[in-house]
């Protein structure tokens, strides 16, 4: 192990193994071949084969090489996380008195680095004392730098990272001075590592590059397999998913693979997977960084083991089901707060122990002072200097250790407990359907709802006011633009119907350049913005009226010309609609959105219309945008009979295309305006439960030039006070509202008051739980903000009924 020329360790070790299978030797001799071999094995954190270990284990007895035996086979069963086999044997190897002082350092040194891996720092605290002690009674100069390579990864253990790197480097020169390339390569890979954990990943990088390079002097690959993982972990930290996954397969294949960096890698991946949205991949490494450590390292309880149960809850989430994402979220918490108060108390209690001995090492000096010559004075005054430099060091570090858990325990149980009241809030307002992801998209809907009820009430208002045309049209496209906000909102609602299987087309005579016009005036002024020409070609020959839903078919149309403007920074966006078979009775077109934007590759198309999916990661961050749109288009051109596809080059631009069969109409079905028109009810006494004084004005203008008495509260429960002494013909209810919401106020009327006035629901809780709801409370009707005055006057009429007309002479 230790020569200037390339060492041949794996041809030492496999001659080793071949001697001990040997029938050749005698048991004297296969116990100093073993002894020897064990010790080999374990500077490289290697485990023998289990033929090999069933001989170990019967040589362990030999009087003079089987204290080595014992050491090297208790270091292999800690690598294997077998603690129940590898304590017992170091046990009985600190109890022995015949133990040489060298043997005795190496029994401390591998109990420690095993008592590290297995979390236990309490007792290293002790053992460090006890080999500081053995290090200065003998003289031990060999050991010297696998003595520095133990302490610092003791405190690298209990996060000391500064101590730790002085001892690193007071071991690396020392191993490089005796030609010890093994050990050279673990400090080179530790400092790397140390680098990782402080975020300095490019000084990580180039310790794991020299860490590699310690092959030169073996004909092993140890120092390549270790680096190799060193650079994926910082890889995978780094963000650089490519690079990690790509290093990640080829530690995964390597022949020095071991167990502990296989569980930590699996893990590692089912991250990065998990962030590419690859879930099937993440899915698969998360399995495997389970059953690897559960295989290898039984019944430990660890953070480590707890966070592949949030990985589990961030996959499960990311895919959309949230019910099961939160049990495992609440399921990690348990056991990462469980994990977390064992290996914060192991550090505190080192921390103390350590404390206490230094106390004990002062007294100690103190004493042994008044009773030796001065040059022992002085030794004992450095000694209690030492101790009390030590002493403050491991003070400082129990305060930051005791207030870190503090504050993680509150954090923690904090987080449940907001965790737990919006589990119960969920399940209280949504029975039928995902809670958490109902309640979200109901908050999100409800929320930007209230301002644009407002924007459209007024809007509508002005539009209808004004006698100046210019400015009529511009109020007119306030409304539209307003529009189409809303339907980006709708696309949520969309979404959720889609994947409950509850969206259906509306269908009836339309004018499609009708349909057209209002696109053009919506998205003129974004295209003029940016200097782009935008045009339509219609064929002639398409029927002015066919039977189709305009909303559906303008949200479609919508979102690729938003598109095709978001993405284009010159050139033109062109609407095309081309005949392609036309009967007396059906037409069939194609419709086409064509770019000069930034273009598609073939790999981005093939992912382009799944949820939640955009050409690449970067798009969402340069050009925004849900990542739902074209899906939402797919799947209402699927209701229609229709698919939409894409021709594309990167750098020359995108056609989105689709084609639709639609019947021809000869006339329009017009639903009658008059309730559009109505400014007379036959009942008018109208009471409005309303908290936003916004939408109070918004409504109040809208039914300005009716002959409704409007009487306004603020809240259900002033709403049931005025009920209680006043009769109304009418009850317009919002759902939200403080004191007292819609469905409790309306509760309370059907079953307390006994009332059957007519309540209609006016509120932006417009997904169709909140609907039923509406109805399971008792209200008649429900109209969703922003408000569409032609509707809400439909609905008036039908529970107010309309007034006669005087007809003039």
């Amino acid at each position: 192990m230790q020569t200037e020329i390339p060492a041949p360790v794996g041809e030492i070790i496999r001659d080793l193994e071949h001697r001990l299978q040997s029938d050749a030797y005698t048991a004297p001799e296969k116990a100093q071949i073993a002894a020897e071999y064990v010790l080999y094995l374990v500077r490289m954190h290697q485990t023998s084969a289990t033929p090999i270990t069933g001989i170990l284990e019967s040589l362990k007895h030999d009087s003079e090489n089987g204290a080595a035996i014992k050491i090297g086979l208790a270091r292999m069963y800690g690598i294997d996380a077998r603690y129940d086999l590898a304590h017992p044997l170091f046990d009985e190897l600190l109890a022995s008195p015949s133990l040489s002082p060298r043997l005795q350092v190496l029994t401390y040194i591998y109990l420690m680095i095993t008592n590290s891996e297995n979390q236990v720092f309490v007792q290293n605290a002790s053992l460090l004392e006890s080999l500081n002690t053995l290090m200065r009674e003998h003289d031990l100069p060999n050991l010297d730098p696998l003595y520095h390579y133990a302490v610092a990864d003791y405190y690298h253990a209990i996060r000391s990272l500064d101590i730790a790197l002085e001892h690193y480097l007071l071991s690396l020169p020392q191993a490089q001075a005796r030609n010890d390339w093994i050990l050279a390569s673990d400090n080179l890979y530790s400092i790397g590592i140390l680098y990782r954990n402080k975020q300095d990943y490019a000084k990580a990088i180039d310790y794991f590059e020299r860490t590699a390079n310690t092959d030169s002097k073996l004909d092993s690959h140890y120092g390549e397999y270790i680096a190799m993982y060193g650079k994926a972990t910082v890889f995978f930290r780094w963000k650089k998913f490519d690079e990690a996954l790509a290093i990640s397969e080829d530690v995964l294949k390597h022949p020095y693979a071991a167990s502990y960096f296989e569980s930590e890698l699996y893990k590692y991946r089912a991250k990065a997977f998990l962030s590419l949205q690859q879930f099937k991949n993440a899915r698969i490494a998360l399995e495997n960084a389970r059953r690897v450590f559960d295989e290898n390292r039984t019944d430990e309880v660890t953070t480590w083991r707890a966070e592949l149960q949030q990985i589990a809850s961030e996959i499960t989430a990311a895919q959309g089901d949230f019910k099961t994402a939160f049990e495992q979220y609440v399921q990690f918490h348990q056991d990462y707060i469980e994990a977390k108060k064992y290996e914060d108390l192991e550090l505190l209690e080192s921390s103390k122990l350590v404390n206490e001995i230094a106390l004990e090492k002062q007294r100690a000096a103190e004493l042994e002072a008044k009773n030796e010559a001065v040059s022992n004075l002085l030794y004992a005054t450095e000694a209690a200097e030492e101790s009390h430099r030590k002493y403050n060091q491991w003070l400082v570090i129990f305060i930051i250790m005791a207030f870190i858990t503090v504050v993680i325990m509150l954090t923690q149980l904090r987080k449940i407990r907001a965790t737990n009241r919006l589990y119960a809030e969920a399940k209280e307002k949504a029975e039928l359907h995902n809670q958490l992801k109902s309640a979200f998209i109901s908050n999100i809907s409800h929320e930007i709802r209230t301002p644009l009820n407002a924007i459209i009430g007024f809007g509508q208002v002005l539009t209808e006011k004004l006698e100046n045309t210019p400015h009529q049209r511009l109020t007119s496209q306030i409304v539209n633009s307003s529009d189409m906000l809303l339907q980006l909102i709708n696309d949520l609602l969309d979404f959720s119907k889609i994947e409950a299987g509850k969206l259906e087309l509306d269908e009836n005579p339309c004018k499609i350049r009708h349909s057209l016009r209002k696109l053009g005036d919506i998205f003129h002024a974004q295209a003029t913005a940016k200097k782009l020409k935008f045009t339509f070609t219609i064929d002639s020959d398409i029927p002015p009226i066919m039977i189709f839903d305009e909303l559906r078919v303008k949200q479609v149309l919508a979102n690729l010309i938003a598109n095709a403007i978001k993405f284009s920074n010159e050139g033109d966006i062109h609407i095309t609609l081309t005949t392609l078979a036309l009967t007396d009775n059906y037409c069939r077109l194609r419709v086409s959105v064509a770019d000069t934007g930034i273009g598609i590759t073939t790999e981005q198309q093939r992912r382009l219309f799944e949820p939640f999916m955009q050409a690449e990661s970067s798009t969402a961050r340069k050009f925004g945008g849900s990542g739902l749109g074209l899906h939402i288009c797919q799947q209402l051109l699927a209701l229609m009979g229709s698919k939409l596809r894409v021709n594309s080059e990167p750098g020359k631009g995108a056609t989105f295309y689709f084609e639709l069969n639609l019947p021809v109409a000869n006339t329009l079905i017009v639903t009658p305006s008059a309730p559009a028109q109505i400014s007379s009810f036959e009942k008018t006494n109208v009471l409005l439960v309303e908290d936003n004084d916004i939408n109070v004005e918004v409504i109040q203008a809208m039914l300005s030039t009716t002959n409704l008495t409007i009487t306004r509260v603020e809240n259900g429960r002033k709403a049931l006070q005025r009920l209680s002494r006043q009769t109304f013909d009418l009850v317009m209810m919002d759902i939200q509202m403080p004191e007292m919401d819609g469905y409790e106020a309306t509760q309370i009327i059907r079953e307390s008051l006994q009332l059957n006035v007519p309540i209609v629901a006016l509120t932006a809780n417009a997904m169709q739980q909140d609907i039923d709801a509406c109805e399971k409370a008792g209200m008649n009707a429900h109209v969703g903000k922003p408000i569409e005055k032609q509707q809400l006057i439909k609905v008036l009429s039908e529970y107010l009924g309309v007034a006669p007309q005087e007809t003039p002479i």
